[in-house]
């Protein structure tokens, strides 16, 4: 995937550009399912992660043995914080299984939430690559399985490795336009259309599981994606729970009628 086609697709995407963007990202930027033995609990296989990895995988077999050399596993905690903002960038993450939330906290107390990452994603490499402190923290939203690769090692690789440079370009460039998609949306759209919009989101990430309708999120979290208060969500949500357009249960939402959001989102609710 080229910067070429990566704009050529959000061109001509006939849906809106924050979801031509974040389908980019999904079709792009996902390993495909690994398996793990957590019973067990051995140190995972870098190079078979490697492989399956959509930056990574591109590289010829010793090069990405080369690089499994120093990619190493680690496994945290839900709760855990990967990195807070300020801390120094040394690393790059590859998430393998969990969720990992992307925030940045105010003085008062507050957060912002600027993403949800699950499988298959990468992140810090903003930090990483202009060695600058980090720019949000990094916490575990639930138990995580991933793969870390030191700064040092890391650019001293991707120096001979123009692919993996292109892609990251890539990655970066994506991630902006989506970022300036949802500042578009708190501008132009209402809270109910971005709240429908983020659930049939989060819905299509949760495609892997045995009920990919059913959230695991709470509302709290849902108000500082949108950036709005809980009590606004909660408002909404509690409506189209009458409806029958979702079920609310402490920490999950199921979504009951994806069609009836889905109609909110183009417009064509009544």
């Amino acid at each position: 995937m080229t910067l070429g086609i990566l704009r050529t697709d959000l061109a001509a995407s006939p849906v809106s550009p924050l979801a031509a963007a974040e389908d980019l990202l999904r079709r792009g930027w996902r390993l495909s399912s690994l398996p793990l033995d957590s019973r067990a609990r051995r140190p995972l296989d870098g190079v078979a992660l490697l492989q399956a990895h959509p930056v990574f995988g591109a590289l010829a077999p010793a090069q990405i043995k080369q690089l499994a050399r120093f990619a190493h596993p680690r496994r945290i905690a839900r709760g855990t914080a990967l990195f807070v903002k300020g801390d120094p960038g040394t690393a790059l993450f590859a998430l393998v299984s969990g969720t990992v939330k992307i925030r940045v906290p105010s003085i008062d107390g507050r957060e912002a939430t600027f993403n949800l990452l699950h499988a298959g994603e990468i992140f810090g490499e903003i930090a990483l690559l202009d060695g600058e402190p980090r720019s949000a923290d990094a916490i575990a939203v639930t138990d995580c399985e991933l793969v870390v690769i030191e700064r040092r090692d890391f650019l001293n690789f991707v120096q001979g490795e123009p692919k993996v440079a292109m892609k990251l370009i890539e990655l970066l460039c994506a991630r902006l336009r989506v970022a300036g998609a949802r500042e578009e949306d708190v501008v132009f759209l209402n809270l109910p259309t971005r709240l429908a919009r983020l659930l049939l989101r989060l819905i299509e990430e949760n495609a892997a599981a045995a009920d990919k309708n059913k959230l695991s999120i709470t509302q709290h979290e849902i108000s500082e994606i949108l950036g709005t208060t809980r009590e606004s969500v909660n408002k909404h949500l509690q409506t189209w729970a009458k409806r029958n357009v979702i079920a609310l249960k402490r920490g999950t939402i199921s979504v009951l009628a994806p069609r009836a959001l889905a109609a909110l989102v183009s417009g064509d609710d009544d």
